[in-house]
């Protein structure tokens, strides 16, 4: 199972519905995620601790602040030197935070000082002389405003320090649904969260988070049915069984046949990167179709490639090129369009043709989605085989007609709203790349590769999509596996290469994440 990925709601609805399946009280989920932070210092912060340091941790008045009092307390019996600043009036505490305090008072060797009334980030400064570790404890989930007045000292205090700093939960100041800053958020070096990863701490990539360790809370976790479609983090072992495994009795014509029509004048490269790309990826056989000049150029290139074309010109006869390529797909598994093909008024028909009516599944790229555009729904409506199609937001933003800033705003949610509106999976492109499935689960991938900001790089994807679709993958696992595949191989390719990354570089990195068995 992939790791879930959970909104503030869902995450607090997860808790009580663990609350009530288990009979454990509330106060015995905070026990469990303050000793798991605790551990985390210990063993991710040792060794940055010197002799007469200590660990200062910054609490809040809400259920982060009582995981910190725990963390304290755990920390204390392990012999740490341990200081904890209130940001909140001790009067403020209650509930099962208040409990957690009122434990960590009987542990005589923890300083506990009232930071309540420090507006000034200088005080709170002076206050962490000493600290290697700076623990933030303030808010978590339990934001509802803009960071002000005392905690906003505090934040940044903290975040000038030379201390390790660990967040619990999600970063104070951090929008735990978006991961936007709300004022000023604690920069973290390593953010300890409970239960699952939190949305916020998933989707924006430049996030100040640190490394991400999920605290195990004791009891599994997983909110009732009528919290709404889940959020999940792709996680490579998980995907090992999604992948097609060749026998030993396989040849070229039990690996699947991918058709990829891409490329025209002057754009071949689109074509052959897919191409290569699908080959890395598995695929028994790949036949390129694009134009007359397309393919001429194309077998000029290609080695283990078939080329095809379905037009003479460069805008495609509607009836007779769509006559082509439907006659070439029946002998076919899967198929793959965009990358690279004609933009001209009559492609426009030949595209909508192929991707309403072909039965064959099919990965829909590039500039086969803008020449659908905001028809997209009536297109797909009779298809009649899976369809995935991966919008860059730009092409999202012709999709759905608005525009790339709202679109970015809750990626999710457009991922959802088309994914549901077209029956199809939809893997919206990006730093964190979703992969959303109609019913709304969406999957978020882990990679973040800013050298993958290169011409070519989502024309790698969509041959690696269509190589899975082609040897029988459901299309979901298919879009799912690509994604996380594609972006490793650009990680692998970047710690050697850098920023001079090509996308050429992709398709045998691919071959050797696969072959690593992720």
């Amino acid at each position: 199972m992939h790791p879930l990925v959970l909104s503030v709601e869902q995450m607090r609805q997860a808790d009580l519905a663990a609350c009530e399946r288990f009979g454990i009280p509330s106060l015995l989920l905070m026990e469990n995620a303050g000793r798991g932070v605790a551990e985390l210092v210990l063993a991710r912060a040792a060794a940055r601790r010197r002799a007469g340091d200590n660990v200062a941790i910054v609490c809040g008045a809400g259920a982060n602040g009582g995981d910190g009092f725990v963390a304290a307390r755990h920390l204390a019996q392990r012999g740490v030197d341990v200081r904890v600043f209130l940001c909140a009036p001790r009067s403020r505490i209650q509930g099962d935070a208040a409990i957690a305090l009122g434990a960590l008072e009987r542990v005589h060797a923890v300083s506990i000082e009232d930071g309540s009334a420090w507006a000034e980030e200088l005080t709170w400064r002076s206050s962490f002389e000493g600290a290697s570790v700076i623990v933030d404890a303030i808010f978590g989930i339990g934001l509802r405003d803009d960071v002000e007045g005392v905690p906003r000292a505090a934040i940044a205090a903290m975040n000038e320090s030379r201390a390790y700093k660990i967040a619990l939960d999600v970063p104070s100041g951090l929008d735990a649904d978006t991961g936007r800053v709300r004022g000023l958020a604690f920069e973290a070096d390593l953010t300890a969260t409970m239960g699952a990863r939190k949305l916020g701490l998933a989707l924006d990539a430049d996030a100040r988070i640190g490394a991400v360790e999920v605290v195990d809370l004791g009891v599994p976790l997983s909110p009732p049915p009528d919290a709404g479609p889940l959020c999940h983090w792709i996680d490579g072992p998980t995907l090992r069984g999604d992948l097609p495994v060749k026998g030993a009795t396989a040849h070229k014509g039990t690996a699947g046949h991918l058709l990829v029509v891409a490329g025209s004048a002057g754009k071949t490269g689109a074509a052959l990167l897919a191409g290569r790309a699908a080959l890395r990826g598995g695929v028994g056989l790949v036949t390129l179709a694009s134009t007359a000049a397309g393919q001429a150029a194309l077998d000029a290139k290609v080695v283990e490639i078939m080329t095809a074309h379905y037009t003479e010109t460069e805008d495609a006869d509607p009836r007779a090129s769509a006559g082509v390529l439907a006659a070439l797909a029946v002998r076919m598994d899967a198929v793959a369009i965009g990358p690279g093909i004609p933009t001209g008024p009559n492609m426009r028909g030949v595209v909508r043709e192929l991707a309403s009516r072909l039965a064959v599944p099919m990965v829909i790229d590039a500039d086969a989605l803008n020449l659908i555009g905001n028809d997209i729904v009536r297109v797909l409506s009779i298809a009649q085989a899976p369809r995935v199609l991966t919008p860059h937001p730009g092409e999202m933003s012709r999709l759905m007609s608005r525009p790339v800033e709202e679109i970015q705003r809750n990626r999710v949610a457009a991922a959802r709203q088309v994914a549901e509106r077209t029956n199809a999976i939809v893997v919206l492109k990006g730093a964190r790349t979703l992969v959303a499935a109609p019913d709304g689960t969406v999957f978020i991938n882990p990679t973040a590769c800013g050298a993958l900001a290169t011409g070519g790089s989502g024309d790698v994807l969509t041959g690696l999509i269509g190589a899975f679709l082609a040897q029988g993958v459901e299309a979901l696992a298919a879009a799912r596996a690509a994604v996380f595949i594609h972006g490793a191989a650009g990680e692998a390719v970047a710690e050697r290469l850098g920023s001079g990354l090509t996308a050429g570089d992709l398709p045998d990195a691919i071959a050797a994440v696969i072959r690593s068995g992720l």
